[in-house]
């Protein structure tokens, strides 16, 4: 839920895509502390990844109460999007992006990050069909302690994983879980998961 805006870098006279962190006026003490901490989170786990298939973070920083983060800017649009207007694709065009996919998350795995939000919203598939992954939101870095408290529950409930809607510990199989569902998505042009409410989905 935080504000993107497309802005252009005087510096490199190139477009961009600036994130800033949102802030709820009513957080505060812990809550808040533990809001901006996620979102550095976000920029070091994906600051620290150099792929062709994973967008590229340029800068981080902090102007007075006003946290950003500077990323690549995507042309394109979103699986999600394309999903929306053409329903299942055809099985040549899901192979080609099931398999740049594989090709981030192994990286991304390599180097002791788990994505945890692996769905169409967040590949970007480019003019010429190369395809980025986005959002690190709420990625665990493995290395580091979890922010996560006991019971928090963080990702979206028709690609979570079964242990990640439990709380329970997660690693790389929780990404390839949620990627299998993507996969059968792009195959079948519905979810394999679904239900009336949050609950319903999750126990399905």
């Amino acid at each position: 839920n935080d504000i993107v805006y497309e802005a252009i870098d005087a510096k490199m006279n190139r477009r961009v895509a600036v994130k800033e962190l949102k802030l709820p006026v009513h957080l505060a003490g812990a809550q808040k502390r533990e809001r901006v901490e996620r979102f550095y989170r976000e920029a070091k786990a994906a600051g620290t990844l150099t792929h062709p298939n994973i967008v590229t973070i340029h800068e981080v920083g902090q102007e007075n109460d006003r946290h950003f983060l500077v990323m690549e800017y995507l042309d394109g649009q979103s699986l999600r999007d394309i999903l929306q207007i053409q329903g299942a694709l055809p099985l040549k065009e899901t192979v080609e992006i099931a398999l740049q996919m594989c090709e981030a998350l192994s990286y991304a795995h390599a180097h002791g990050i788990v994505h945890r939000d692996v769905k169409p919203d967040n590949i970007h598939i480019l003019p010429g069909g190369i395809i980025k992954l986005t959002d690190f939101g709420i990625a665990r870095i493995t290395a580091e302690p979890s922010i996560t408290s006991h019971g928090q529950v963080f990702g979206t409930p028709s690609y979570m994983s079964p242990e990640q809607v439990a709380s329970s510990g997660v690693d790389h199989r929780t990404d390839l879980f949620s990627m299998a569902i993507t996969l059968y998505e792009m195959t079948t042009g519905r979810k394999p998961f679904t239900g009336d409410s949050v609950i319903t989905i999750t126990y399905n």
